[in-house]
């Protein structure tokens, strides 16, 4: 029995060891998930740069778990921050959805629902991507305007990851925007000299706008696929000369068919009349 035990246990290693290498094997291949603030966004936010980490190998940072408190020490987002960028990634061959439950904002006189550059609802990507959250200011007036960002991620099993509290607000600091020049075609200014402009107009207060062909004969594209046409053109991109077309129209193409168009003098002469020899 004794000669016996030093092989049992070299066995037992063996067999530990190996289980330990499948275990990491498993863990390398479901991979993680990670999200965090970039350094550049973290400076403009505390003026520290560096990259504050949200998830960490798919737990939540130490920061996060009183949300209540952190909310309390959490600052009014500035006027000069008009969105805030997130990265997440998911690594190996994990896979990780999210879902924003809510983009809403409770001072719509102030500010519009907070936007987002991905779909609401979608599966995290397994390169870096950044998740953009904007604040439309509208720039009617100054003051503090509270929103709602609700995201949940959860794992390929539904194990939830990251759940941002129900009902938790967030503050954004907007101010009332002076545009100059103005914005045009229905352009929003949000911040000095700053417009967002509608689909289809472009450019520093919207005066500009976007043609998927150019338009022709010198003319100007105005809007949405809309061409201002100069003096002798018409079409949707200004492409027909109506002179010639409409001198064309009316000039004969023949002297075999030509009109004879009577002067003052005949038309009066065929009214009366002709002269006769009889005295009446």
């Amino acid at each position: 029995m004794a000669n016996r035990t030093p092989v049992h246990a070299t066995a037992v290693k063996t067999c530990v060891f190996l289980h330990l290498l499948v275990f990491l094997a498993e863990s390398a291949k479901e991979g993680s998930l990670y999200m965090w603030i970039d350094s550049n966004q973290a400076r403009t936010l505390i003026g520290f740069e560096e990259d504050i980490l949200i998830v960490s190998e798919g737990k939540m940072a130490p920061f996060t778990h009183d949300f209540r408190k952190a909310q309390q020490r959490m600052p009014a987002i500035p006027v000069n921050i008009q969105h805030m960028n997130f990265t997440w990634q998911a690594t190996g061959q994990a896979e990780y959805f999210y879902e924003f439950q809510a983009l809403r904002s409770l001072d719509k006189d102030v500010m519009g629902d907070p936007t987002v550059n991905v779909p609401l609802l979608g599966m995290v990507s397994h390169k870096p991507s950044v998740v953009q959250i904007g604040f439309p200011c509208l720039g009617n007036q100054d003051g503090v305007a509270a929103f709602e960002v609700t995201i949940l991620v959860m794992d390929a099993e539904g194990n939830i990851i990251l759940r941002t509290p129900h009902n938790a607000i967030f503050f954004k600091t907007c101010q009332r925007a002076l545009c100059a020049p103005r914005c045009l075609n229905g352009g929003l200014c949000v911040s000095p000299g700053m417009c967002i402009c509608p689909p289809g107009y472009y450019g520093i207060n919207c005066d500009k706008g976007k043609c998927r062909q150019p338009c022709r004969n010198g003319g100007k594209c105005t809007g949405r696929n809309k061409c201002k046409c100069p003096k002798g053109f018409l079409g949707d991109l200004c492409s027909k000369g109506y002179r010639a077309s409409v001198m064309s129209a009316l000039r004969p193409t023949s002297t075999k068919h030509k009109l004879h168009t009577p002067s003052p003098k005949e038309a009066d002469e065929g009214k009366n009349p002709p002269e006769t020899n009889y005295i009446l």
